[in-house]
Formats: C-alpha cells, structure tokens, sequence
C-alpha cells in the first residue's frame, strides 16, 4: 500500500455514524467509483439497509472476513417451532406423553384414596 492509500484510509468516515476511521476500516465496500466504509461489527450490519443487501460482491477487503458466516434464511427445521432442530422429536414426544399418563394415574389414585379414607360426618359419629 503506498503512502497516499494509506494517508486516504487515514480520513475516511464510517457511513453508518460518520466518525473518523483512524487506521484500517472495519469493511470497505466500493460503490461506483467511490468507497464505503465501516468502522466497527455494528456499524457493518446496518449497510444492508443504506447500500442493499447484494453488497457482498463489491466488499474490497474480504481478506479481513475468512472465517465462516452464518447463512441468512436458511434453516433445516422441519417447523419453525421446533427447538430441538429435528434431533429426536419422536423420542421426546413420547417421552411427554408417557410422563402425562403417569400424572394421570398419580391424580387418580390420590383421588381415589381421598375418597375411600373412611372419613364420616359427625351426624354419623354422634351417639343417641
């Protein structure tokens, strides 16, 4: 890079919140012939919205980002409620309704022997 590359990444403003990027921006995207940059994480995931979001294929430093990103839209859910990720629903819906059953059977048996305690009124109790 030579000495005016550098001085220019030196004064360039983040486009989300316009502050003074000192050093190496965060994200360079080039738009036409002019540059955008990033200062920070934060500041980057607002581009979408300020720039669209097919701006991947214009970004000029994507040496800085070989790490794996996560894919948006995507899932391998079978239903968007399903917290388990589709590993085992079977198993624990089974599971559930077992452990419903056996409530079941607790509370009817508690019932039960509520019922057949041998407990009288006091007119039965009460001697003539």
């Amino acid at each position: 890079m030579s000495s005016d590359e550098e001085g220019e990444c030196n004064s360039v403003q983040c486009l989300k919140c316009n502050k003074v990027i000192d050093g190496k921006p965060w994200l360079i995207v080039q738009v036409g012939e002019g540059m955008m940059y990033g200062c920070s994480y934060l500041c980057s995931n607002n581009f979408r919205e300020l720039i669209g979001s097919d701006y991947w294929k214009h970004v000029v430093n994507k040496e800085d980002f070989n790490e794996p990103r996560p894919v948006f839209g995507y899932t391998n859910r079978s239903s968007q409620k399903d917290i388990t990720t589709g590993f085992g629903i079977d198993e624990i819906r089974e599971e559930i309704d077992e452990e419903e059953k056996r409530i079941e059977m607790i509370e009817l048996e508690y019932e039960l022997d509520g019922s057949s305690d041998g407990y009288s009124s006091d007119e039965d109790n009460y001697q003539y």
